[in-house]
């Protein structure tokens, strides 16, 4: 064989190499591609089955409201402010600070309200001393709905606070018998994270709200 002929046979055989290796190379990266596009669709569509899930019957809401009370006075004989009204809906999960009066005993001198309005009871507060001062303010807080009192709970309320599941309407009031005027800095802060459609057991929707006997 003529060694122009060789070269020929060479060539061409070095060609075909190429060709092969030029088109298996693209198919190679494509398919780890091809692997993640598909194992990103399927994680996005768990969470979102997972959210649709997690939120079925409430409403992730994280609403917050800050009341400055200071100077604000409250006439005895359980007059009321009202703070809070979620009617249409109800409370499914939130929190309440209040910065109030209270006495030498670090007992409050107010009472938070919690409840369908006209059905409110005393909620049972909580006692945060590294932030209170004795005989003028105290801190305290309290989970919504309330959860049962733990036995080793400090508590500032009477046996009567409430432990209820339904709660739409949230007002502090003055169960004494004089008026209470809020000293600077008196605030109460109340945080909702998810609330839902409707009123468990209320009746009289139309009627005007006022605050029962706590």
């Amino acid at each position: 064989m003529k060694k122009s002929e060789r070269l020929f046979g060479l060539g061409v055989l070095a060609f075909a190499v190429g060709a092969l290796a030029f088109l298996s190379a693209p198919t190679a990266s494509l398919t780890p591609a091809l692997a993640q596009t598909t194992s990103a669709t399927t994680t996005q569509e768990q969470e979102h089955t997972s959210n649709e899930t997690a939120t079925e019957g409430a409403t992730t809401v994280r609403d917050s409201v800050f009341a400055l009370l200071a100077g604000e006075t409250i006439p005895g004989n359980n007059s009321f402010i009202h703070l809070y009204d979620t009617t249409e809906y109800h409370i499914i999960s939130g929190h309440i600070a209040a910065k109030i009066p209270c006495g030498d005993n670090s007992t409050a001198l107010l009472t938070i309200l919690v409840g369908v309005a006209p059905d409110f009871a005393p909620a049972p507060l909580e006692l945060l001393p590294e932030l209170s001062t004795p005989g003028e303010l105290c801190l305290y807080h309290v989970d919504l709905p309330p959860a049962p009192e733990p036995a080793n709970a400090t508590t500032t309320t009477s046996a009567n606070a409430t432990t209820t599941s339904v709660i739409t309407d949230i007002a502090i009031a003055n169960p004494g018998d004089e008026d209470v005027t809020l000293p600077d800095t008196s605030t109460v802060v109340i945080g909702i994270n998810e609330i839902a459609k409707g009123v468990p057991g209320h009746e009289g929707e139309g009627e005007q709200a006022q605050a029962g006997t706590p």
